[in-house]
């Protein structure tokens, strides 16, 4: 009985041989690869900021591979998302654009080859709190509603820096917005800094140091609450209280949940997906990265992919009034 059984574990240890060998010698799919991570700006500004750090750290967590950065900025980050999306989905190519795009899809904004519900969510580095910061010629929302003309800067239509004037507008019967386009990363800081803009709707913490070397202030928060040191400014709802507006208040904030997203195009095959995603976790997640943010005073707030994409699903399917509205935006400037 003895030598059967030992017959037996012989025969199945050379059947299997060939089978464990390949699996023992098996390169990670990611060694000696070459990953592009898509930044949909120029580079400098924000999202340029979070793509190269987490191209860095990520590359840490990918033993083995390559991460380069691609700035692809154009038509609001419509150009580079598209880029994104149509991308073979081989797990070798994702990126990061602006948390608004959902809302530019809803519109149907010319150009728009992307389908946000579809993509292969990667996660969020951190969410926001979005700011109406403008020259040290208004003191307040006041002087911005009694001025003439107020010019402000923007990526593009389909940019939530684009968008939300025009929605503040809607609310507030405002008239007075001039707002250009083409104003990508720094771009914008220095065309306040010239004189040639008022201000702009703007990720806090990407003009954080901008105000701090006095160059502009805010007025206004788009939040839950204000940044630390900023209590006195109010908040987009303090200013408009007429509850009808509530639904675009809240879908406002709902956006800056979506921070800074990374994704990929549809269809990665989900291990390689997965792969990605704990790469993307641990990058947020380590030492080195928070301590780095923090020195560029730009906050880490790791969200996972399923929560990104339970986040763009709800602004995908926003009520038929605001969605109409939301279009109505886009089409009047």
């Amino acid at each position: 009985m003895r030598k059967k059984t030992v017959l037996f574990v012989v025969v199945l240890s050379l059947l299997l041989l060939p089978f464990l060998k390949g699996h023992a010698g098996a390169k990670p799919f990611y060694e000696g690869k070459t990953i592009t991570l898509i930044v949909t700006t120029k580079p400098g500004g924000g999202y340029d900021f979070y793509g190269r750090l987490m191209s860095k750290f990520m590359q840490k967590y990918l033993p083995g591979s390559t991460i380069i950065v691609k700035n692809m900025p154009g038509a609001g980050h419509i150009i580079g998302c598209n880029a994104i999306y149509l991308a073979k989905p081989d797990g070798l190519t994702f990126g990061t654009f602006n948390r608004a795009l959902a809302l530019a899809q809803i519109a149907k904004l010319k150009g728009i080859k992307f389908d946000q519900a579809k993509m292969s969510w990667i996660g969020i580095a951190c969410t926001e709190v979005y700011s109406f910061i403008v020259a040290k010629k208004f003191r307040n929302v006041e002087d911005v509603m009694k001025a003439d003309q107020v010019r402000l800067v923007s990526d593009g239509i389909g940019a939530i820096n684009y968008l939300t004037p025009v929605l503040f507008e809607h609310m507030t019967g405002l008239k007075n917005f001039k707002v250009g386009t083409g104003y990508a990363g720094g771009e914008q800081q220095l065309a306040i800094m010239r004189g040639e803009a008022d201000g702009t709707f703007a990720s806090w913490f990407s003009w954080l140091r901008f105000v701090q070397d006095g160059n502009g202030h805010p007025i206004m928060f788009i939040g839950e609450e204000q940044p630390k040191g900023f209590e006195k400014v109010p908040l987009i709802h303090d200013v408009i209280t007429e509850k009808k507006h509530k639904p675009v208040i809240d879908l406002l904030i709902a956006v800056n949940m979506l921070g800074r997203p990374f994704a990929g195009p549809p269809g990665i095959p989900q291990d390689r997906l997965k792969i990605l995603q704990d790469a993307f976790k641990k990058a947020c997640e380590d030492p080195e990265v928070l301590d780095i943010a923090a020195k560029a005073d730009k906050p880490i707030e790791y969200i996972g992919p399923e929560k990104a994409a339970k986040y763009t699903k709800s602004l995908l399917d926003i009520p038929p009034e605001v969605a109409e509205l939301i279009k109505k935006a886009h089409e009047s400037q």
